[in-house]
């Protein structure tokens, strides 16, 4: 029906996805995150690299390995170099896990979540500190990560294939131990509104979830 919010939300998406591909990006930078060129995404990074994610509540600083997950770190690579999180929420905080990703911005991650990366072999193992992309079946990796905040060595093996690390926090612990947890595993389950809404549904629905302001990267 032309009337129901769900269409008209979705015919938005595709006219502003369609207008972002077809107007110049303004620099370099914006053009690699709102229109991504196959070429640029096959760049390889560094075998090792920081992350420095400043956050509402403090900064903490996340140590990549590529010989952990090649195709995983080249993303994270490409999608902070780009500040891709910038404004991303912390909307999953349970004792095991954090988890973020989503921009807020629904184009933006409507764009990304048609990237997903090709499905690697578990070489580390998700024990407390290390960081790992997200999955929902074969090759769905896209921009989600979490944070394991204790042993969590039986996603090594579950959901056909498990949970490959890609790196791990070296310093930050303790910022990433005061994020807001009061809604806990709640928004998981709006995870098609946070696509949809962005932002706006999270800060109405799940108010006060901490932020990443912005990412800069290092190379070591």
């Amino acid at each position: 029906m032309t009337n129901d919010p769900l269409n008209k939300r979705l015919t938005l998406w595709k006219f502003l996805g369609i207008l972002v591909l077809l107007t110049p990006a303004g620099c370099d930078s914006s053009q690699n995150l709102w229109a991504p060129s196959q070429t640029r995404l096959q760049e390889e990074a560094p075998d090792s690299f920081s992350v420095v994610f400043a956050t509402s509540a403090g900064d903490f600083q996340m140590m990549l390995y590529r010989d952990w997950s090649p195709l995983a770190v080249d993303r994270i690579h490409y999608l902070s170099r780009h500040s891709f999180f910038s404004g991303a929420r912390f909307f999953r905080i349970n004792p095991s896990v954090v988890q973020f990703g989503y921009t807020g911005k629904p184009v933006l991650d409507s764009i990304w979540r048609t990237l997903p990366i090709a499905d690697e072999p578990v070489v580390s193992s998700n024990t407390r500190s290390t960081v790992s992309f997200a999955r929902g079946g074969p090759n769905s990796r896209d921009f989600q990560l979490f944070i394991n905040m204790t042993d969590n060595q039986d996603y090594d093996t579950c959901c056909d294939g498990g949970f490959p690390p890609v790196g791990k926090i070296v310093s930050g612990m303790e910022v990433i131990q005061s994020f807001n947890s009061e809604h806990g595993e709640e928004p998981v389950y709006y995870q098609d509104s946070i696509m949809l809404i962005g932002n706006e549904f999270l800060d109405r629905q799940f108010p006060r979830l901490d932020t990443i302001q912005e990412t800069r990267i290092g190379r070591f």
